[in-house]
């Protein structure tokens, strides 16, 4: 407008416009490109103070160099390099950087998707305070996406869940007690959670995990004769109640000791129960245990009547146990080297290392008759499984 009402201005005074007019137009650029100059200056130089404070450590300026990484502010976008920014500073103690850090790991974004440590991330950010972070990791390890709990820390967030009727929470956490994610193993409190999930919600996979557990308890100690079975005496007497187990062996009444296997009559009444309704796991588990003889007293028929059912569902452990009993005629009327061969064959389609060498090791022993026999017999079991 300035320009315009200038020229106007030489119009009416008859003075010529040509050269006034480019000379303004050159005047006006170059302000403009000196006030651009100088803003850049000033955003070089704000960059430059950003990176010597996040290079200092400051967790703020790494968020910040983050941001701008990010959404290419002042720089050129780059997520990968934001990422790098965000966990440095999320490292540091900041939430929301933990918070973008791990989102970008959770969406795949500057680097490849990645829950496990999406997960890490959001725990930091729950460490450090946040309620939706802290909700977001739950979600992520009751799915089974984390693979650690994060010690007594999270073990108490997810037991928060599991007391308030969240089956997933208790089987998470009885699965961490169990197997030692993030937390020392703990079979008592694994036991413990298993238990709600069995007894409380009727959860067929509790059922088949805790009867495997309690068989395999060790043999402990009792005293039957110092034990109180009447529940007004024991508390008379200030005595517990019922069987007391010792872990190691009492010293002083060895005439009086009784040393058993505490968790084989209710481990087994588990895995029954679980057995019955299909569960292949613990099929797999009662057949070993009743061949074995240890954790359960030996039935070799009822054991292997189990791994059959175990294999009919595609278990490949069983259908190796069943290719190793037929091998060596055990459970069977003698050795069976078609049966042998069938098991193995089918257990290596089932990902088991170890049976695709047993089953050549047993072709090499067949007849032409036998082959034949063992190749009918896979194709009626493959369609007996599905194909």
């Amino acid at each position: 407008m300035r320009i315009a009402a200038f020229i106007a201005a030489l119009l009416v005074a008859g003075l010529p416009v040509a050269a006034f007019s480019a000379d303004a137009v050159k005047t006006a650029k170059s302000g403009a490109a000196r006030k651009a100059t100088v803003a850049q200056k000033a955003a070089d130089a704000q960059h430059a103070a950003l990176v010597a404070a996040a290079t200092r450590g400051e967790e703020e300026a790494q968020h910040q160099l983050g941001l701008a990484y990010l959404g290419g502010h002042g720089v050129k976008a780059d997520a990968a390099m934001a990422l790098t920014w965000f966990t440095l500073a999320g490292a540091n103690g900041s939430v929301p950087a933990a918070i973008e850090a791990a989102k970008a790991f959770e969406a795949g974004t500057g680097t490849a998707r990645n829950l496990a440590s999406a997960a890490g991330w959001w725990f930091r950010a729950a460490q450090l305070g946040d309620a939706a972070a802290r909700t977001r990791w739950t979600e992520l390890f009751t799915a089974g996406e984390a693979p650690s709990i994060g010690g007594l820390v999270g073990a108490g967030w997810i037991a928060e869940l599991a007391g308030r009727g969240d089956l997933k929470a208790v089987m998470a956490l009885a699965d961490a007690y169990e197997h030692g994610l993030g937390i020392g193993v703990n079979l008592t409190e694994a036991e413990a959670w298993y238990r709600v999930a069995a007894t409380q919600h009727a959860d067929l996979e509790a059922r088949a995990r805790l009867g495997r557990i309690l068989i395999g308890l060790p043999a402990a100690w009792r005293i039957p004769s110092t034990e109180e079975w009447n529940l007004k005496d024991a508390e008379r007497k200030s005595h517990p109640f019922g069987a007391v187990w010792f872990m190691s062996k009492p010293v002083g009444d060895e005439d009086k000791l009784v040393q058993l296997r505490p968790g084989i009559l209710e481990g087994e009444r588990w895995l029954s129960l679980a057995a019955n309704q299909g569960h292949a796991d613990a099929q797999y588990a009662l057949g070993k245990a009743l061949i074995g003889g240890v954790d359960l007293p030996m039935d070799i028929p009822m054991g292997v009547g189990w791994l059959e059912a175990a294999a009919s569902r595609g278990h490949g452990e069983a259908m190796v146990a069943l290719g190793d009993l037929a091998d060596k005629g055990l459970g069977f009327f003698g050795k069976d080297p078609v049966r042998a061969y069938v098991m193995y064959d089918l257990a290596s389609t089932q990902g088991e290392e170890s049976a695709a060498k047993a089953r050549d090791t047993v072709a090499k022993s067949l007849s032409a008759k036998q082959a034949a026999r063992a190749r009918q017999l896979l194709q009626d079991f493959r369609e007996a499984l599905g194909g």
